[in-house]
């Protein structure tokens, strides 16, 4: 009976993924590291692409930027919902930046790593969205304010900020407010809010 599972394989492709980039991602280095022969892998796998399928999947799976549950369509609990994103992003907790950076450096040479950041970029964009227009922001304004966020975390681990998470939380509260725009925060807070499209027609 194999000694691994294919979730240890899987766990140790995405492992290798980050320590090596995905020239590492190979049979052999894969089985020397779980500690058994190649032989194991073609219990489980096709070949060595049918692992990658599957990396890509876990990934996608379990790499969350953002919470699962879209913002709440009210101001003030949409607010509370972006602290707590914020919170997660803070703590690492659901989101491993080390391995969505290797799969984005994968991205560059691989169409099937290219395509799942692309689909995730675009759900997390969506869903950032979302959450801007429930605090009063119309669609163009939301749209790019939630690649601003989004731009501006995922270049906070691709430059390699290093910070502690006393440092990171003492500076969340003012990276939101300004994010998120002083006026519509306070406006969002207090529960009364009226989009810029509708402050316009008024």
């Amino acid at each position: 009976m194999p000694k691994n599972t294919v979730e240890d394989w899987v766990e140790a492709g995405l492992r290798t993924l980050v320590d090596e980039g995905i020239a590492g991602v190979k049979v052999d280095r894969l089985a020397s590291r779980l500690g058994v022969t190649r032989g194991g892998f073609y219990h489980h796998f096709r070949d060595r692409d049918h692992l990658l399928d599957l990396v890509l999947e876990q990934w996608e799976k379990t790499c969350r930027f953002l919470p699962d549950t879209p913002p709440p369509s009210k101001p003030a609990e949409a607010v509370a919902w972006l602290e707590m994103a914020a919170d997660r992003l803070i703590e690492g907790d659901g989101y491993d930046y080390q391995l969505d950076l290797a799969v984005r450096e994968w991205a560059r040479s691989e169409k099937r790593a290219e395509w799942a950041i692309e689909r995730a970029d675009r759900e997390r964009l969506d869903t950032l969205r979302k959450f801007f227009e429930a605090i009063g922001y119309d669609d163009a304004h939301a749209t790019i304010r939630a690649r601003v966020f989004y731009y501006h975390q995922v270049g906070y681990y691709a430059i390699g900020v290093h910070q502690s998470v006393a440092e990171r939380r003492r500076s969340a509260a003012l990276y939101i407010e300004i994010l998120c725009g002083e006026e519509q925060l306070r406006l969002a807070r207090g529960g009364s809010v009226k989009s810029r499209r509708s402050a316009a027609a008024a």
